[in-house]
């Protein structure tokens, strides 16, 4: 299912990117191990709906353009690496996820950043449910049905994500959309 973003407004300047230090480890109880990771105190764990938007549907209904509108350390749309100091462009409404917030999906293993608006996003956000839009593919056109059908492969009516996450999380730098097919991995 093709998601719309919202109308591209580019900011003169770009938002600088805010910092998510990782909290100190918890101190482990004697008998206990450490834990493998710990979470910066405020990183939020929620359960949101899933969904991706590639070259082929982004653009307030003129298809055809990885334009974002809050670019962070983007010019434009992009599915990076998935790590923590590469992560993919996603789009939401701005009062969800403020432009720069760094969030995880675990059933990717991927990071991502927001840079992006979308519509359908902002009317889930005003009925109280998270909805994120995570970018797919080049930023070039892609053939379809091919990008249609993987990006409802990774799409989840109720998945968890990680926002303002720890920078220690697995990571599969796997592409989700590469060469006109669907190489998406789900965990």
């Amino acid at each position: 299912m093709r998601k719309l973003t919202a109308a591209r407004l580019l900011t003169a300047a770009a938002l600088a990117v805010g910092g998510f230090a990782a909290a100190a480890p918890a101190q482990a109880a004697p008998a206990q191990a450490a834990p493998a990771h710990v979470q910066p105190a405020d990183s939020q764990t929620v359960s949101a709906y899933v969904t991706s938007y590639g070259y082929n549907d982004d653009g307030n209904g003129h298809y055809g353009t990885a334009q974002i509108a809050y670019p962070q350390i983007h010019q434009q749309a992009t599915e990076g690496s998935g790590a923590y100091n590469d992560p993919s462009t996603f789009a939401t409404d701005q009062n969800e996820f403020a432009p720069g917030t760094i969030i995880y999906v675990p059933h990717l293993q991927k990071y991502f950043i927001m840079e992006d608006g979308c519509t359908e996003c902002s009317q889930d956000w005003q009925n109280g449910k998270y909805h994120v839009d995570l970018w797919m593919g080049p930023a070039s056109s892609q053939p379809e049905p091919a990008l249609d059908d993987c990006e409802a492969s990774i799409t989840r009516d109720s998945a968890e994500i990680i926002a303002n996450p720890d920078s220690g999380l697995p990571v599969d730098t796997t592409p989700m959309f590469s060469n006109g097919q669907c190489t998406a991995v789900t965990h």
